[in-house]
């Protein structure tokens, strides 16, 4: 478990010198409050340890209200217009930025890395980390061709292990039936691309499909491994009009890429954060609607998801 707020705010003010990040000796920065953040062990090289942190700092500092995000990154070389080899340039760069004098600008940041540490170390946090689940969601990568004959998803996750010698994870895929076709076969194909093997499928209703996956090498603590699977729906089979992601632990990020045919574009495509399964159902534009780009292709990030809520797309047909 992560305490001491104050001891993770200092170790945070020490690692903004400098370059914060992106200085090439992070390891003599970096305090074992800031690794255990990261879970890493300290053994790691440098740039490992620099993306794991950077990753987790990131996740804490989107939660922060803006102004004090802004100043958090940018102390921290975390921002992509900050390359700035000493931190007083960064801060005269945000003071340039928002028209502040330099003092309001380093208390900014102080009180930035003041409430972030506060967030890293409350029980509710250091909670989902230690979900008791055995393993949890570190990055959910999802590709959804609606541009094939029939919908196709590949999916790459990398997971944590929470306990030593994980040989073995579920995973579940929900598949809701079109309400127009109910008296038709319903049905789902899974199989696995890479890292790990497919032991057992169990099929515990109509819509739910739990697969059972075993990995190449048992796991430690802290380790991380990356898998892929390819979901498809079986030809003339028709599909809800929705891709949402509903994580049973903790997951850190989500991204979603999915591609339409670009001759039937949806009409109008809407995103969907933290929703309860019902509110699928209503299927109801809201007001975060979504532009098709060129290639017909919506992209989309989700980071800290809440376990039990919703997270993705949906769409209305043209």
């Amino acid at each position: 478990m992560l305490t001491g707020s104050a001891e993770l705010a200092n170790e945070l003010k020490t690692l903004r010198k400098g370059r914060g990040l992106q200085t090439a000796r992070l390891t003599d920065q970096v305090g074992p409050l800031l690794l255990q953040l990261c879970g890493a062990a300290g053994t790691e090289n440098t740039a490992a340890i620099r993306d794991r942190l950077s990753e987790r700092l990131r996740i804490l500092s989107d939660r922060l209200p803006e102004d004090l995000r802004l100043a958090v990154t940018i102390a921290l070389g975390l921002h992509p217009d900050t390359k700035q080899p000493f931190l007083q340039d960064r801060v005269q760069f945000l003071a340039d930025l928002q028209k502040r004098d330099v003092r309001t600008i380093r208390r900014r940041m102080d009180e930035g890395f003041d409430l972030l540490a506060e967030m890293a170390t409350k029980p509710d946090e250091t909670a989902v980390r230690g979900s008791g689940l055995d393993w949890y969601i570190d990055r959910v990568e999802a590709i959804l061709r609606m541009d094939k004959p029939s919908p196709v998803c590949f999916e790459r996750r990398r997971i944590v292990a929470e306990r030593d010698g994980l040989d073995q994870i579920q995973v579940m895929f929900t598949l809701p039936r079109d309400q127009h076709r109910a008296a038709d076969e319903h049905d789902l194909y899974a199989e696995l691309s890479f890292g790990a093997t497919l032991l057992a499928t169990d099929r515990k209703s109509d819509n739910r499909f739990d697969f059972q996956l075993g990995l190449p090498e048992p796991l430690a603590t802290g380790d991380r491994h990356e898998y892929g699977m390819r979901w498809g729906v079986p030809p003339n089979q028709p599909m809800r009009t929705h891709y949402v992601f509903f994580p049973d632990r903790r997951c850190d990020e989500f991204r979603l890429r999915i591609r339409f045919d670009r001759d039937r574009r949806p009409s109008t495509v809407w995103r969907v954060t933290e929703v309860f399964h019902r509110e699928i159902d209503d299927n109801r534009p809201t007001d975060d609607l979504l532009t098709i780009d060129k290639a017909g292709e919506i992209n989309l990030l989700f980071r800290d998801l809440r376990p039990g809520h919703g997270y993705g797309a949906q769409w209305l047909p043209d």
